[in-house]
């Protein structure tokens, strides 16, 4: 069976945290919040497999790399790698999930270009079987190489397209393409292309094509004045980006490394910083205790001389004053002999044991205060010591910016200038070489012989075609109010007499969502060519008219469509609904709820902030 399997759709980016949805191999369904990136997911899938642009939500900015995991039919893995604005692609023989740093194995161009082997459409058509498949173009027999867009379209449905009144097979309303819309059909339905046809101009086709070729020509010189190296050729470019993407790994490696020497001595003088902060605070903290110690050393001191002064005044004012007694006021003729002596004796007695007590004090203080000295210098002596480390951890980043880190984020910048100037050269290379593509199939087509239609699909294949989507419609108790019917001449699908235009909104999202399911296991079934996967956005709405919902579709749909998608459909199926799965289904299969609240399981596509992981429920 040639089919793709999608493993995974990841955003990278430098600083950034990894972004990411990992598909299950029958059923992923992404559900909840609008506004949470449901819809990014389904435009970056179509991005990755050919989209030219894709409309960067604010929450993408700042992620370099977006990666899309595919196992090939050959059970081998790789990983596409593209840029959110490149026009080119670069693929991985490994299933890579992280930032890229590395040489790619092939860089391919994101477009279809039909006469050249160096694009993603022509990579991945090769893988399935269908390198070189032609489809018509118009009713005369023209013919022209499948693009894997041309068959994406029948896969990959958006939400816009999934309600649009465009039939399921077309791209657009307009004509132009239908008869290659429904060629693409008829391949996968028969699993034959067209086959080529010799044609040659008429004379009014030949003078349509001078006037295109000259404005080709002109266009081709105005990119070639462009070029800023006429001397090299796209192999060259292609060699000396392949070198510059080299250098670039080898520096981001070294880079890596140094950043990381730098931060850990960053940190490192963070700490000692802290450290020297704590040392200068208990410095502050002795200094003042030694301070008041001081204070209280003089006081005592001071005490201790007033005491010896009290003591030494305290005789000689008692032996050389008569009258009044200085101690107790004892007039004369009260006082008894010795009276003096007495009192004398008891001041000296208190002064002395005052005395003593303050010396002992103050021994004590001194002892204290020598201590504290002690501590003061040990902690002079071990700030010091970090002091010195400090300056050491000072130098050693300012070393490392100016010898390492600063060389080579200046060699990276000069890389990716380089590269950036590269990459415009082949971008122009690239136009160059599809206008020069298109102007050499302008002189090789000829005009197209009429009254040979493009070939139409056998009608016990369209009748198949048409059970197979009847089928799918029943397993999902869709009530269908009459037989489902393809008319491949109007590309139209219908159910009973009403065509899916003529349906509202709900109808019409479940027949194009039927459609494609069925188109896909058809093919997978019958081992025809096909993607191998549907990517369906919001194919359960449903419109609410005047008198309540679409009378077809009743509650179990939701129910009956995800249980058909899990057990039945031969294929792997991406759904992005807003409602909730059945519990089942979130059970079992591989199931990611975006909800917009930043503390919740999964905040969205992006996470909301750093240390935000996403947690899935796993199949």
């Amino acid at each position: 069976m040639s089919s793709l399997k999608l493993l995974h759709l990841t955003f990278a980016g430098a600083g950034k945290e990894t972004a990411q949805v990992a598909f299950g191999s029958r059923l992923t369904v992404v559900y909840g919040a609008s506004d949470t990136g449901k819809s990014f997911v389904t435009e970056a899938i179509d991005y990755m497999l050919g989209a030219r642009r894709l409309n960067v939500i604010p929450e993408a900015e700042g992620y370099s790399q977006i990666l899309l995991g595919l196992a090939l039919p050959d059970g081998s893995v790789i990983t596409l790698m593209r840029a959110p604005r490149s026009s080119r692609i670069s693929v991985f023989e490994d299933d890579l999930r992280d930032l890229v740093y590395r040489a790619p194995d092939l860089v391919l161009s994101a477009h279809h270009t039909p006469r050249s082997s160096k694009n993603l459409s022509r990579f991945l058509l090769e893988r399935l079987g269908l390198g070189g498949a032609l489809i018509s173009t118009n009713d005369s027999g023209g013919t022209k190489l499948l693009g894997f867009r041309d068959l994406l379209h029948l896969c990959l449905i958006s939400e816009t397209r999934m309600v649009s009144k465009v039939s399921p097979i077309l791209r657009t309303s307009g004509t132009s393409g239908q008869t290659a819309h429904k060629s693409v059909l008829k391949l996968l339905l028969t699993g034959a292309g067209e086959q080529a046809a010799a044609t040659r101009p008429n004379a009014s086709q030949r003078r349509v094509h001078k006037g295109k070729i000259d404005l080709l020509d002109k266009l081709i010189l105005d990119l070639q004045q462009q070029l800023t190296n006429h001397d090299a050729n796209q192999t060259a470019l292609e060699e000396q980006l392949r070198r510059i993407i080299t250098h670039l790994d080898a520096r981001a490696v070294s880079l890596r490394d140094v950043t990381a020497r730098h931060s850990a001595a960053a940190e490192k003088r963070a700490t000692l910083s802290v450290e020297l902060g704590r040392y200068t605070e208990r410095l502050a903290e002795v200094d003042d205790l030694l301070g008041r110690f001081e204070l209280l050393r003089s006081q005592y001191e001071s005490d201790l001389a007033r005491l010896a002064m009290i003591s030494e005044a305290g005789g000689l004012l008692g032996y050389f004053h008569t009258g009044t007694c200085v101690f107790c006021g004892a007039e004369p003729e009260h006082q008894k002999t010795g009276h003096d002596e007495q009192e004398t004796t008891a001041l000296h007695t208190a002064v002395a044991a005052e005395t003593t007590k303050t010396q002992h004090l103050l021994s004590d203080l001194l002892v204290t205060i020598e201590g504290l000295r002690a501590q003061r210098q040990d902690l002079v002596d071990q700030r010091g010591a970090v002091l010195a480390q400090a300056e050491a951890a000072d130098r050693e980043i300012t070393r490392i910016e100016d010898e390492e880190l600063r060389p080579l984020q200046n060699e990276a910048t000069e890389l990716m200038t380089a590269r950036s100037r590269v990459e415009r050269e082949l971008g122009l290379h690239t136009r160059i070489q599809e206008l020069e593509e298109v102007r050499a199939g302008l002189v090789a087509d000829g005009a197209l012989p009429s009254g040979r239609p493009s070939g139409s699909i056998p009608a016990s294949t369209v009748v198949d075609f048409e059970q197979t989507i009847q089928r799918t419609l029943d397993a999902w108790q869709v009530r269908r109010a009459g037989e489902v019917s393809y008319d491949q001449y109007s590309a139209e699908l219908s159910l009973g007499d009403r065509p899916r235009a003529g349906r509202g909104k709900g109808m019409r999202a479940v027949l194009h969502a039927g459609f494609a399911v069925a188109l896909a296991d058809f093919c997978l079934r019958r081992d025809h060519s096909h993607p191998g996967f549907v990517v369906l956005d919001s194919p359960l709405v449903t419109y609410r008219a005047p008198g309540g919902r679409d009378a077809a579709l009743p509650e179990g749909v939701r129910h009956h469509f995800y249980r058909h998608l899990f057990t039945d459909f031969a294929g792997q199926a991406i759904i992005v609904e807003n409602d909730d799965p059945p519990a089942d289904i979130v059970e079992q299969a591989q199931v990611y709820l975006f909800t917009r609240e930043p503390h919740s399981q999964r905040f969205g596509f992006f996470p909301a902030g750093p240390g935000h992981s996403p947690t899935p429920s796993d199949e």
